[in-house]
């Protein structure tokens, strides 16, 4: 039976949407079970003492000032309010606080941010568990230690997951990054800390002002207490300035910021000096608001301090780095506060990871002042020296280059075809883990890539499952901003010809729908040039 791509797209389209079906019914499914469990009635009548479950629920319910302690409410009706919510979200004081041993048990406990929890604290989570998921990463923040012991005596305090990866073998690493869209994002601390083993999927933006890693070069000064102020006062500006911005789009297109200094005495200087611009700027306040309705408040706009920005993720990120050259003697004192610990390279890796579309580093320091010579210098001092530096030229120390040559001839056949009808194609476009086959520009659409064009070679086959092959990845380049374009071997070589004039008229159209008239116009008449040149070219072979 001969191989028809047009086939086996239909096939690949059928099975993701048989695959998605699935999974919304299998989330069906599970509501209707949840739905349809009975309740347990236990007993509403006589005194409130004497009540439980439905029973109490219902008459606590009809009160509009309870006076039935939480722990007491969930001791006696407990079974019935697992029944209707069965899934419970507490942190572990709470756990212990609220659910006494023996009473309420569940079959599954998660605990999520494991690097930064006790193992003592943990236990209250643990006692009341059939199984257990314990989720984290050993390269970011370990339970904070720094500011309640003296920073000479501070040890790596052992987190439940630390303790986890060494109980339980094999542990599962989640290698796929999701939250970068630009890959200079997450360049760094791939390198750096995860020796390379995060799979990184490409962006469809190269100079694009609105992505990637910048630094902006401050001329401040780093007084003894850890303040500097006129750091501060620019990184407050260009907040809101850049709030004013977002302010004139419309609310679905306005990105989120979010602000981390070094310590808590600079972010309380950022903060003061933010609320006292917002207050000459109203559109710069409107979006504040706008942000808290559009997101549900999970995204507004906070300033944070190096210790605590775990968990919270934004579009663009600004970084004042604080330390820098002492006002009296103009030297940069190697104090660098939680960094000079033995786990402040991976406070550092929290910090560079937090943002999904931009980060914005303000220093008033290079990365020449910072002495890493001696090989007794903490990792993160260190890594606070590469990352300046990396901010400054955008260079790792073993390149980052993102394009390559074509991997056959199928691909050196697609590109040259594209190339003489007037695009620019760069090959295996990627940083680690995967790399897109080609990835098609034009003098139209400066800021990008037009498409990403995947020919079922190498990289399609070395998918570990249908699912991660046929629907996954394309959906993570999709969201990502990747207009995508599949080329089938078997179809090219039968029929190159109409094929390549297929691919053409998708791109065409590509550029009418998202690049600038004029500029397109400007290229026309060089297109229609190039591909009359190509079809007399192919008549004439013929």
């Amino acid at each position: 039976m001969r191989f028809s791509g047009m086939s086996q797209e239909d096939a690949r389209k059928r099975f993701q949407e048989t695959d998605r079906e699935i999974v919304h019914l299998e989330r069906q499914a599970l509501r209707a079970q949840m739905a349809n469990t009975a309740v347990t009635c236990g007993n509403a009548e006589g005194k409130v003492a004497d009540k439980t479950e439905l029973g109490l629920i219902r008459h606590v319910l009809k009160l509009q000032r309870p006076r039935t302690p939480l722990r007491d409410l969930l001791d006696r009706s407990g079974r019935a309010i697992q029944e209707m919510k069965p899934c419970f979200m507490m942190s572990p004081l709470s756990v212990a606080q609220y659910l006494k041993p023996g009473q309420c048990e569940f079959d599954l406990v998660v605990i999520d941010e494991a690097s930064q929890m006790k193992p003592e604290e943990a236990i209250s989570g643990l006692a009341r568990a059939n199984q257990i998921v314990v989720v984290g990463d050993p390269k970011q923040l370990p339970p904070t230690s720094f500011w309640d012991r003296v920073a000479a005596n501070d040890t790596e305090v052992e987190s439940i997951l630390e303790m986890a990866m060494h109980c339980w073998h094999p542990y599962r690493r989640l290698l796929w990054h999701y939250r970068s869209r630009h890959s200079s994002l997450i360049a760094f601390s791939n390198e750096k800390f995860y020796d390379g083993e995060l799979i990184v999927f490409p962006a469809p933006v190269k100079n694009h002002p609105e992505y990637g890693v910048r630094m902006e070069k401050v001329d401040g000064y780093c007084k003894r207490g850890g303040t500097n102020t006129i750091e501060a006062q620019r990184v407050a500006e260009a907040a809101v300035n850049f709030m004013r911005r977002e302010a004139e789009k419309d609310e679905d297109a306005m990105r989120s910021l979010g602000v981390v200094a070094m310590n808590n005495t600079q972010t309380e200087l950022i903060l003061d000096e933010v609320n006292r611009l917002l207050q000459r700027t109203p559109e710069a306040y409107a979006y504040t608001e706008a942000m808290d309705r559009n997101t549900g408040g999970l995204e507004t706009f906070f300033v944070k301090n190096l210790e605590n920005v775990q968990g919270d993720e934004r579009d663009v990120i600004y970084i004042s780095v604080t330390y820098g050259p002492d006002p009296d003697s103009g030297k940069v004192m190697q104090r660098f506060g939680p960094i000079n610990t033995d786990v402040g390279y991976r406070r550092l890796n929290v910090l560079f990871t937090r943002a999904k579309q931009q980060i914005r580093l303000f220093t008033s320091m290079n990365a020449s002042d910072i002495r890493v010579s001696d090989p007794a210098v903490k990792m993160g001092r260190r890594a606070l020296h590469d990352y300046l530096e990396y901010a400054a030229t955008g260079r790792l120390h073993n390149g980052t280059d993102t394009g390559g040559e074509p991997t056959n001839d199928f691909e050196r056949f697609v590109k040259n075809r594209l190339e003489t009808r007037g695009f620019d194609v760069d090959c295996q476009v990627g940083v680690a883990g995967y790399f897109l086959d080609l990835a098609v520009s034009h003098p139209a659409f400066p800021n990008g890539y037009l498409a990403g064009v995947e020919c079922d070679g190498a990289t399609y086959h070395s998918a570990n499952s249908a699912r991660d092959r046929d629907r996954l990845r394309q959906e993570v380049l999709e969201n990502l901003g990747w207009n995508i374009y599949r080329i089938w071997s078997t179809d090219w070589f039968n029929d190159a010809d109409t094929e390549t004039e297929r691919l053409t008229r998708y791109l065409h159209q590509l550029l009418r729908d998202i690049a600038p008239p004029q500029e397109i116009d400007e290229t026309a008449d060089v297109v229609d040039q190039c591909s009359q040149t190509l079809d007399l070219f192919s008549q004439t072979r013929k």
